[in-house]
């Protein structure tokens, strides 16, 4: 996320792709993106499910 962005998730945020790579945890970022379903509209990360970014919005592919 860009600094000037603020996220508002509380504690759900860790399981976030954003804090999962800044955490280095790739494989597990490998994992839940390998099927995407949603994108973030703050910074733009595609997840599988929505439960992986702070603001979830659906894929058009």
């Amino acid at each position: 996320m860009e600094a000037t962005q603020t996220c508002h998730c509380g504690a759900k945020h860790t399981g976030h792709i954003c804090m999962l790579k800044s955490a280095g945890r790739l494989d597990d970022v490998a994992h839940i993106t390998d099927r995407p379903t949603v994108v973030c509209f703050t910074c733009g990360a595609e997840a599988n499910s929505e439960d992986n970014v702070c603001s979830p919005m659906p894929l058009d592919k």
